[in-house]
């Protein structure tokens, strides 16, 4: 069922979620501050993403805000992508010269799901006023 997906956070596996469709759960014990993922892809102009989202087949599938206005994409999905939010996260993200990591808040026990809390990246208005936000 997810065998399209690049396998980018070894430490955690896709399973049904209580908070939302499938989720990202821990396949073992994560300490606090560990590194689960570098997030790389292109840097790009929100309405260049959104020009490619209205008029492509082939959209960006995944992507994080870095600033209201630009945003780093990525084309395939990815297990990152899974990553469920969460208003109590156990999980945040830090940007580190535009290469976004996901590190742990917290020691997180096995089979325990990943969250993140998705109004702490710096969302584009029109994201945060659209369908999007119903998973705010």
């Amino acid at each position: 069922m997810h065998e399209n997906i690049i396998n980018n956070i070894p430490t955690g596996t896709i399973d049904k979620s209580a908070i939302h469709g499938y989720g990202l759960f821990a396949r073992h014990d994560i300490p606090c501050e560990a590194v689960l993922v570098s997030l790389d892809g292109l840097i790009v102009p929100w309405w260049v993403y959104k020009t490619r989202r209205d008029m492509a087949s082939d959209a960006f599938n995944e992507w994080n805000a870095l600033t209201p206005d630009v945003l780093l994409v990525r084309p395939l999905r990815t297990k990152y992508s899974f990553i469920n939010h969460s208003r109590v996260p156990n999980c945040k993200i830090v940007n580190v010269a535009n290469r976004l990591q996901v590190r742990t808040m917290a020691d997180i026990p096995c089979s325990e799901e990943l969250t993140l809390d998705y109004r702490l990246e710096p969302l584009p208005p029109e994201y945060e006023s659209g369908p999007g936000a119903k998973y705010l």
